[in-house]
């Protein structure tokens, strides 16, 4: 063996592996589960048959991840204030939480869509290029607050305010609330 490749083999085999980033499990109640086309997992795999909300939902997954409050909360808070509530009875709300790209990326899902689904089974789809281009939020708070079910929460989409006609358009439909699941595809 030449000089060059026992070089070349001690630097191989002395260089670092890659670390392969395992996400943990929660340690708290699960606040929204992201499942589908996600790169990561730290729930068991669940069928339709399965029982409980995401059975009345019909939802099933191979491969999910659960963020409780502490997990969601150690991802870069953003606060977006918007005018919300019933048509006769709006107000200026104060929504916080990471951004939804953050918290795609830390399921794995960078560039995909998301199918936020509520508690009633109400969904939307999102693009990826809408998330980036507008920033919206996954809020779990509202006037500094944890956000309940019963109200918004535990978790809804948030978009910041737009002088784009047609995203302005569309943002409605797409600020889902009442977040049980985001469908990533």
């Amino acid at each position: 063996m030449t000089f060059a490749r026992t070089a070349a083999l001690c630097v191989a085999l002395l260089s670092p592996l890659p670390i392969v980033a395992e996400i943990a499990a929660p340690s708290g109640p699960v606040l929204v589960t992201l499942g589908g086309a996600v790169g990561e997992s730290n729930l068991p795999a669940r069928g339709v048959d399965d029982g409980g909300l995401f059975g009345f939902l019909e939802v099933a997954f191979d491969t999910a991840v659960g963020l409780d409050t502490a997990m969601l909360g150690s991802l870069p808070q953003h606060t977006i204030s918007i005018l919300y509530g019933p048509e006769d009875s709006q107000r200026e709300y104060a929504f916080s939480g990471p951004s939804l790209a953050d918290v795609m990326a830390l399921a794995g899902a960078s560039g995909k869509s998301a199918m936020p689904m509520a508690m009633d089974g109400y969904q939307a789809e999102i693009p990826w290029d809408m998330i980036q281009r507008l920033n919206p939020i996954l809020a779990t708070h509202a006037d500094g607050a944890p956000m309940g079910i019963g109200s918004y929460g535990p978790t809804m989409v948030v978009f910041p305010p737009t002088d784009n006609a047609e995203d302005a358009e569309a943002i409605p439909a797409k600020q889902v609330w009442a977040i049980a699941y985001i469908g990533i595809e």
